[in-house]
């Protein structure tokens, strides 16, 4: 059974799919953790939109690259460079 860690948490899901996204292209799996049903529209009150992005335990560190590198808006495999 594989132990899930908090990487970070979005506000808005959106944001967190994109996230989701990126981490799936590099090779990690994700699951989300929020508290409103998806019928519902949340606002931002509360924490009310938050979702936790979750990923295996032993892809953690990696996670948080790769992250690091969709922050900078880079690419981890590149070292991170948005520039070509």
């Amino acid at each position: 059974m594989n132990d899930w860690e908090v990487l970070t948490t979005e506000i808005g899901e959106p944001r967190a799919q994109l996230l989701a996204g990126f981490l799936r292209g590099e090779g990690i799996p994700v699951q989300f953790r929020t508290h409103v049903p998806p019928s519902v529209h949340p606002f931002t009150v509360d924490g009310l939109a938050e979702v936790q992005i979750l990923v295996p335990a032993e892809d953690l560190a990696r996670a948080q690259e790769a992250l690091a590198a969709f922050e900078r808006g880079g690419d981890p495999g590149r070292g991170g460079s948005a520039a070509a």
